[in-house]
């Protein structure tokens, strides 16, 4: 093998704040280790690459907060955020985002194909960006971590499984997970008697990867899926499993500290950390847990009349730490049609994080079950809730205190598998949303467009991270991507507080 080039590292200007990694042009990719190993990337292996100020520098949840809004401030000395930076990163099984098709289409058909894309090749859930690097899961089974100011990859390690999660990176250590959607037949056999069942056919677990190299720190194998994303506190993450377990696990060494049955499944329901409480969602039965995160004793649990089998373990819960509110979305009412379909409604209900008690019910509006994941992510925002439905392909923002629906965005060209899946970010007086093609900057007072942009591909569950002036994400189509939010919406800095 020709040797690789001397690699120069040119430090950061106190202009831009950013240490950028300049490599010869014969330094290649090392490839694959195999399985559960690390590859490097041209970036090498050092990380923070930025200067640490100007960026998050942890990540203890889904979309890195509560609330969910994934929206972060940077120094002004860290001009090349604030200006946008602008790159494509192709994973490994990614499909052209000039494609208007998804993976085999021509045989799958315009529901199905963008789902099972998003499921096994692409990104099913936003990206992670800490320290100047951006980690994101592909349902392929590949965890990476790119610059983010180049795009370049700096390492990529494999799972056992699909991984369709959003990393926690926490302590110089990174968390994913792996698992899938299916079920056996016995277990099929199990859920149609209305006995307990598990989720998940292929290996699941829950990984430690060092953050600046890749290399496997440890892994916890469970008996169901693990295709929901861990919530970190105070030295432990913690998980909702397939087989009906909450666990916690050490970040450090992946020492299980206790385990919680609480019956039936946790389908794509990503933890959410209030203080010393964890919040998740199982189906079959369908509830929102409340559980001690010290003991894993549960405090308390609630359900709503109607829901669909799906239910509350396939949504994740946002939680207003201010307010005390707990908010949940789910399927209800399904009821079948003549045709051989199913209709069903979408509602949002709130909760008292402390009680469990039901504050409100707003239901969104009825329609045509869509394929897979049949809700969206909530986000909350000063008193609002913001919330898509795939049934309805529209976007949503509710009153936090009473549920009264203020507006509502009807999502363009969301096509028959529905959008409005992805969470939205409040950010500098402007509401970002990817769905359906495109990544669109709405007033979040009336849900009037500001300004749109396409991305290529097809965005589903993902919510947008912004950074200074840079929005990053990624897409079902299996690319990682950053872009100034600019070019979404030129005057965005100029919006009056």
């Amino acid at each position: 093998m020709r040797k690789l080039s001397t690699v120069r590292r040119i430090a950061a200007t106190a202009a831009t704040g950013v240490a950028v990694t300049v490599l010869g042009s014969s330094l290649l990719a090392v490839q694959a280790t195999g399985r559960d190993g690390p590859s490097k990337g041209p970036d090498g292996l050092k990380a923070p690459i930025a200067s640490p100020n100007a960026y998050p520098t942890s990540w203890p949840m889904y979309a890195g907060k509560p609330s969910h809004n994934s929206a972060f401030s940077a120094p002004a000395s860290a001009q090349g955020l604030w200006k946008g930076y602008n790159w494509n990163f192709a994973e490994a099984r990614a499909i052209p985002l000039s494609s208007p098709l998804a993976y085999d289409q021509s045989v799958l058909g315009l529901r199905a194909a963008p789902v099972k894309t998003t499921q096994t090749i692409g990104n099913s859930v936003g990206v992670t960006v800490v320290n100047g690097i951006v980690y994101a899961e592909e349902a392929a089974g590949y965890l990476y971590a790119v610059n983010a100011a180049t795009g370049k990859l700096i390492w990529k390690a494999q799972g056992n499984n699909e991984m369709m999660g959003n990393p926690i990176v926490e302590n110089g250590v990174v968390v994913a997970t792996t698992g899938d959607t299916g079920f056996s037949f016995s277990q099929v056999q199990k859920y149609a008697k209305g006995k307990p069942a598990i989720r998940g056919m292929g290996f699941a677990a829950i990984y430690g990867f060092n953050a600046a190299t890749g290399a496997k720190l440890w892994r916890v194998p469970t008996v169901g899926e693990d295709m929901s994303s861990v919530g970190y506190a105070n030295g432990m993450v913690y998980e909702g499993t397939g087989d009906g377990h909450v666990i916690a696990v050490n970040i450090h060494t992946g020492a299980t500290a206790w385990s919680t049955n609480v019956g039936g499944f946790d389908s794509m329901s990503s933890m959410a950390v209030s203080g010393n409480e964890l919040l998740v969602g199982f189906s079959n039965p369908n509830y929102l847990y409340a559980i001690n995160a010290t003991t894993g004793t549960v405090m308390w649990k609630q359900t709503v009349a109607g829901l669909a089998n799906t239910g509350v373990g396939d949504n994740s819960p946002s939680v207003d730490t201010h307010s005390g509110v707990v908010i949940q979305d789910s399927v209800v009412n399904p009821q079948p049609t003549s045709t051989g379909g199913t209709t069903m409604d979408l509602q949002v209900w709130a909760a008292n994080s402390t009680t469990g008690a039901i504050l409100w019910q707003t239901n969104l509006g009825r329609g045509a079950a869509p394929p897979a994941y049949k809700a969206g992510l909530s986000m909350i925002h000063k008193g609002v809730v913001y919330v898509g439905s795939p049934i309805t392909s529209k976007f949503y923002a509710l009153d936090e205190a009473t549920g009264k629906i203020l507006w509502q965005f009807q999502i363009p060209n969301a096509g028959p598998a529905g959008g409005g899946r992805g969470g939205a970010v409040y950010y500098h007086n402007v509401l970002w949303l990817a769905a359906g093609p495109n990544v669109y900057a709405l007033n979040p007072k009336t849900g009037a467009v500001l300004g749109q942009r396409p991305g290529g591909g097809r965005y589903g569950i993902v919510n947008p991270v912004i950074v200074g002036g840079t929005m990053f994400l990624d897409n079902s189509w299996g690319w990682i991507q950053a872009m100034p939010l600019s070019s979404i919406y030129p005057n965005w800095n100029k919006v009056p507080g």
